[in-house]
């Protein structure tokens, strides 16, 4: 089972006030998550929960490592498999746990963005569309709920939208007009699930944010309409009056309200694309920012699909005056429907948009730390279903590595059960117990390899620590049991 939170009570004390509105839900196990699962069988939902509880013991072994017999892998692939199980069905309970959660919180950042699941072989599978690294796979649109602050701890999945392309993106020019008549379009995924969080969102309030590909004005004027709160980094140089003004024409004019220094993470030129103007490669460094706001009235394009001639909102204007010399220039232009009055909430606003990176470790948690695109799933609907599972436990990834990072000084029990803190400290040959939640985390990665001048852990030697870790409780389990045998 992935390790429990067993002592929130003692966390919450450590945690800084934007937490405390969070309940014993860190405690429970992740099976819970999918309880209320209808698939039309009482033992489907049964199996699905042991599944779980069986992936989220080792999230990035095989298939056949992961369970205790044939029959079990068996019964895993005929679940998977089941024309009748559904990825939605799969993560409604969890959606609906992520409510929950939010509910008792009161506020959250709802985080949207796309990833592409890619997968080898040389054999066709079926169902999977064309990737644009040239393979095969399929798309999946997120909006993930996460609280404010400076903690961003993952509440979980409110949302989630799949679907293959039959070519890969962009190898096909359309006209403008012929791409806002597609009803099929990519780029309405964004405004589906915005509405969808808000239609179903009741007891607690949410700020929507996205990067560039969420600048779309249908988007912003639908948004609005529903009175979602957004904040949305601009792509487009958007026209702001008849007269043709476009709002770079307002940047020059802005003066700076409110500097701050925030820590910018390196960017490797091989991930992003050396090539790319809007992603070079830069080092990893503390840069001072200078913010600045306006609002403004955008001005529809020609071609539109809603009957919208203008939008209301702020734009906040977040740049860098002196880059260093070798490093690219920060410059984020953000859309938004918050208020702008005091320097307080520019300061607010600029650290919302800076938690939407938290989205993208959870995909890495997905891919990397729950080896998604290792699995040898042979069709579309196998590996949804396969997804829906592994998205809670890659949720429950994020939360662990979150909760060590906020409270370092918290107990080691909030991450770790203490068998396992126990024959962690045998395995490492540690001469004392681990005396926080920060030395469990590290020790745990470097079961899986991680050397701690490399600073802190990632996916791939926590998950590796984690199955080393759960073997060898299983090791430890069946050993007691087999002495408990020997004295009876």
């Amino acid at each position: 089972m992935i390790p429990h939170i067993l002592l929130w009570r003692e966390l919450r004390c450590d945690l800084s006030t934007e937490m405390n509105s969070s309940a014993e839900w860190l405690g429970e196990d992740i099976s819970v998550e999918f309880s209320g699962a209808r698939l039309g069988d009482g033992r489907r939902t049964k199996r699905l929960q042991r599944i779980a509880s069986m992936a989220s013991s080792s999230p990035g072994a095989g298939f056949p490592q992961m369970v205790n017999s044939d029959s079990e892998l068996e019964g895993l692939y005929r679940f998977l498999s089941n024309p009748n199980v559904t990825e939605t069905d799969i993560l409604k309970p969890h959606i609906e746990s992520t409510r929950r959660r939010a509910r008792e919180s009161g506020a959250c950042l709802v985080l949207h963005d796309t990833t592409t699941f890619s997968f080898g072989g040389l054999s066709r599978r079926s169902g999977l569309g064309a990737t644009s690294s040239g393979g095969q796979g399929f798309m999946a649109h997120v909006a993930l709920a996460v609280l404010e602050g400076d903690s961003r701890i993952p509440l979980g999945i409110l949302g989630q939208l799949s679907w293959t392309r039959t070519t890969v993106k962009h190898s096909e020019r359309k006209s403008a007009k012929a791409l806002k008549s597609d009803g099929q379009r990519e780029s309405l995924r964004w405004y589906a699930l915005l509405e969808q969080v808000e239609r179903q969102r009741e007891g607690f309030e949410c700020i929507h944010v996205m990067d560039r590909e969420g600048d779309i004005f249908e988007l912003l004027a639908q948004a609005s309409e529903l009175g979602a709160r957004f904040v949305i980094r601009a792509a487009h140089d958007r026209r702001i009056n008849s007269a043709g003004e476009k709002l770079t024409g307002l940047l020059n004019d802005l003066d700076p309200q409110l500097y701050r220094n925030v820590q910018v993470c390196e960017r490797l030129g091989k991930r992003f694309g050396a090539g790319k103007s809007r992603h070079k490669p830069r080092d990893a460094r503390t840069a001072e920012l200078a913010i600045a706001a306006i609002s403004v009235v955008l001005k529809a394009p020609r071609v539109r699909t809603v009957n919208a001639a203008s939008v209301s909102l702020n734009l906040v204007r977040v740049w860098e005056p002196h880059p260093p010399a070798d490093q690219p220039q920060i410059e984020w232009l953000l859309l938004t429907s918050e208020p702008i009055a005091t320097d307080q909430d520019l300061a607010r606003i600029v650290d919302t948009y800076r938690a939407r990176w938290t989205i993208e470790e959870f995909f890495k948690a997905i891919k990397t730390g729950c080896g998604f695109e290792r699995r040898q799933l042979e069709s579309l609907g196998t590996l949804k279903n396969a997804l829906a599972i592994f998205m809670p436990i890659a949720w429950r990834l994020l939360l662990v590595r979150a909760v060590s990072r906020a409270a370092p000084k918290a107990s080691p029990e909030t991450i770790l059960i203490p068998i396992q803190l126990r024959l962690l400290q045998y395995k490492l040959k540690l001469t004392q117990p681990f005396k926080t939640a920060e030395e469990a985390a590290y020790g745990l990665a470097r079961l899986g390899g991680h050397l701690k001048r490399n600073g802190p852990p990632g996916w791939q030697t926590l998950g590796k620590g984690l199955d080393r870790l759960n073997e060898m409780l299983e090791g430890w389990m069946a050993a007691e049991q087999v002495l408990r045998c020997d004295q009876s």
